[in-house]
């Protein structure tokens, strides 16, 4: 018997519209937010309250619909369609999301689980046409166990308060650690910042600058890990099932030493994932005044993610262009307005707010009590892509000039920002009277992508990783002890790792005899004789790594200062520099271009195409010969793209109608980087850095 017999057709109707708009708007909602607990940049209470009312109104417009279908005598119909849309969104919410696992990637470019997309059609499909027979109500209660137990184990994660900003801006007036950790700078970059300006070098005159650090991971995640656990293989620890273990056990992290010294310890952004008191977290973006209304259009930054949850990236973008057309932008703020007229990546809107949050923690720092004080703080308004011009004013709502500054000048004027904010911190802690008596870490997690850096060997690839690098291991380190003073900035040559802050922090929570197991090197103290001989890093294992560290491959390399030797000598590493397959290409595309013209004189016309023809191509002709008729009469052999891609990206591509051509190197790569700084007349008119070559006049906007 169902679970709603004895009930009015019209109470049945609303119940259900009810059941189906909460599940859609709220309840899976929520346990995304559950599942992103730590990466939120909005208050959970806020998401409650604005899903709850896009619930209602969802509920009252289903109402709506399957009265009028009652009335049209097809109620049945209208039960079908929101039992089928109440088990898809519960299947595809909970259990089995339509999109596979990424990182940094907009949710309208998220790629489809085909088998997860198999699974709930014909599941939801299943249990549609089950309410239809007398196991409806097992139906009905089967979802209500899954809604329960799902929503319910996130509750605890959920209704958890976290800290206020007047305790996260509180600090002590004896003993203070603050670590600011600002997401992707390279320190290779802040040094060359550093040394064009004076001032402001001089206003960190007080920090031993680590110019041969090295992040033990090329992801934010695992490197923070590292940073707080030590120089450990994590890769060693393993359960009982042969599977490696995220954390290793029966090991104290930085933060739990911190606690147990009863030290009063807050977490900003990523460090909260390694923070288990809940209550000693803070939200990104939580920090300002901003009125709900601004605080709600925030929080909707993540129904596209939800949407691509439960009905692929295709409803993902409908979602993001409705929410677009719907919201007032007129009535917001410029920062409310941020994620709506953002013109990057849709991921990236929020993450430059952070800006704005390191403002309002400076301005509002002041003197609590004698405690001891930890304060960490993971930003991200420094991750690629640049969003922010040296003076920190957000720049990304113009396409244009976005467009423009995703090279090595952008990323130095973005590291330019970011001191100028740890300058004016140290002033704000000189005015409290507590500069002295502060261990301040400046800092970031890894550094920059391969496509900003512009020279050898920051521009090299690792295992030929397009993105993931050289520079991915050279990150910012500066360090300033308590009460230290100095005439001049100084500069630290020898190798230090990030994961070395495990231990340099400890002796100050734990004492010295308790930190001697912990591996790695007291970067505060002499030359350390518990140090070990060699660091351990995390490296991608070929071209197809992704965030995860099950993709990536765990060396061990000497403490030796020449860090590319140190990396070649482990022989599971290869660095590889693409300004050579720039040259190779433009060599490749010049001597085509030859052969063409050379062919036109013969023959009158160019060779035609079927469409855009290459080896691998899926736009054209898919072979070797991608143009037919030009080798070997006049080129010996037709070139193949120097990186060897069994894909259709990074190709050569032909078009040719006869009369005009064009001819491109294919795909997002850093020689077409090149090309745009070096040679812009190259660069695809149409695809800007996604191809580069040459052309005829009538071919330009092919």
């Amino acid at each position: 018997m169902s679970v709603l017999t004895n009930i009015s057709p019209l109470n049945k109707r609303a119940a259900l519209s009810l059941c189906t708009a909460t599940t859609l708007f709220l309840w899976v909602p929520l346990y995304v937010v559950h599942l992103s607990i730590n990466d939120i940049n909005f208050n959970v209470t806020d998401f409650f309250l604005s899903a709850s009312l896009m619930a209602i109104v969802a509920s009252l417009a289903f109402l709506a619909c399957t009265s009028l279908l009652a009335r049209l005598h097809l109620g049945w119909l209208g039960s079908l369609l929101l039992y089928a849309l109440l088990f898809w969104a519960a299947l595809a919410g909970y259990m089995l999301p339509l999109v596979q696992q990424a990182g940094m990637v907009s949710p309208a470019d998220l790629v489809t689980d085909r088998h997860n997309l198999a699974l709930v059609a014909g599941a939801a499909l299943l249990l549609t046409v089950l309410t239809l027979t007398r196991l409806k109500a097992a139906t009905q209660v089967f979802l209500l166990i899954l809604t329960v137990t799902t929503v319910g184990a996130a509750l605890p994660s959920l209704l958890t308060s976290s800290a206020s900003l007047s305790r996260f801006t509180g600090l002590s007036s004896t003993d203070n650690v603050l670590v600011l950790s600002f997401d992707g700078l390279a320190g290779n970059v802040a040094r060359q910042v550093l040394e064009e300006d004076p001032g402001l070098k001089q206003q960190l005159k007080d920090f031993v600058f680590h110019d041969n650090a090295i992040a033990a991971a090329p992801a934010t995640w695992a490197s923070i890990r590292s940073e707080l656990y030590g120089n450990i293989n994590f890769r060693a620890f393993k359960d009982g099932n042969d599977v490696a273990l995220p954390i290793p056990p029966d090991h104290l992290n930085t933060l739990q030493r911190e606690q147990f010294g009863n030290a009063d310890v807050v977490t900003y952004g990523a460090y909260s994932a390694f923070n288990e008191v809940s209550t000693d977290h803070i939200t990104p973006l939580t920090l300002g005044s901003a009125g709900f209304a601004e605080r709600a259009v925030t929080a909707l930054d993540l129904y596209p993610y939800i949407a691509a949850r439960v009905g692929t990236a295709l409803a993902a973008r409908v979602v993001d262009r409705q929410i677009k057309a719907l919201v007032p932008t007129q009535s917001l703020s410029p920062t409310g307005r941020r994620a709506l007229e953002h013109r990057g990546a849709q991921w990236d809107a929020l993450n430059s707010l952070h800006s704005d949050d390191l403002v309002t923690f400076t301005d509002n720092l002041h003197l609590a009590s004698d405690r001891r004080s930890v304060r960490y703080l993971h930003l991200l308004h420094t991750h690629f892509p640049v969003d922010l011009d040296e003076t920190c004013t957000y720049r990304s709502g113009d396409g244009q000039w976005f467009a423009a500054n995703q090279n090595y000048r952008g990323v130095l004027n973005e590291t330019h920002c970011a001191l100028r904010q740890t300058a004016r911190l140290i002033e704000k802690l000189k005015a409290l009277g507590i500069y002295d008596k502060t261990l301040l870490v400046v800092k970031s997690d890894h550094g920059a992508p391969v496509s900003y850096m512009d020279a050898a060997p920051d521009d090299f690839q690792i295992n030929d990783h397009q993105m993931w690098g050289y520079n991915r291991y050279r990150p910012l380190l500066m360090l300033k002890a308590p009460g230290r003073e100095s005439a001049a900035l100084e500069y630290d040559h020898s190798l230090a790792s990030l994961s070395d802050l495990a231990r340099t922090l400890c002796p100050p929570a734990s004492g010295q005899q308790a930190c001697d197991a912990v591996p790695g090197m007291d970067l505060l103290a002499a030359p350390d004789t518990h140090a070990q001989g060699g660091v351990f890093i995390d490296v991608v294992r070929d071209e197809n790594s992704g965030f995860s560290p099950d993709t990536h491959i765990t060396v061990e390399i000497p403490r030796m200062e020449d860090f590319p030797a140190a990396l070649h000598n482990t022989g599971k590493v290869k660095l590889s520099n693409e300004r050579s397959f720039f040259e190779q290409r433009k060599v490749d595309l010049a001597n085509v271009k030859t052969a063409l013209e050379a062919y036109h004189q013969a023959h009158g016309t160019y060779p035609p195409s079927e469409k855009f023809d290459g080896l691998h191509s899926t736009a054209g002709k898919d072979s070797a010969n991608w143009i037919v008729g030009l080798a070997p009469d006049f080129i010996d052999t037709l070139p193949l793209d120097p990186a060897r891609s069994g894909e259709s990206m990074p190709q050569y591509l032909y078009v040719s109608d006869g009369t005009d051509y064009k001819v491109i190197a294919h795909g997002q790569t850093q020689s077409c980087v090149y090309a745009r700084a070096q040679a812009p007349e190259l660069v695809d008119p149409v695809r800007n850095c996604w191809g580069f070559g040459y052309w005829t006049p009538g071919a330009r906007n092919w």
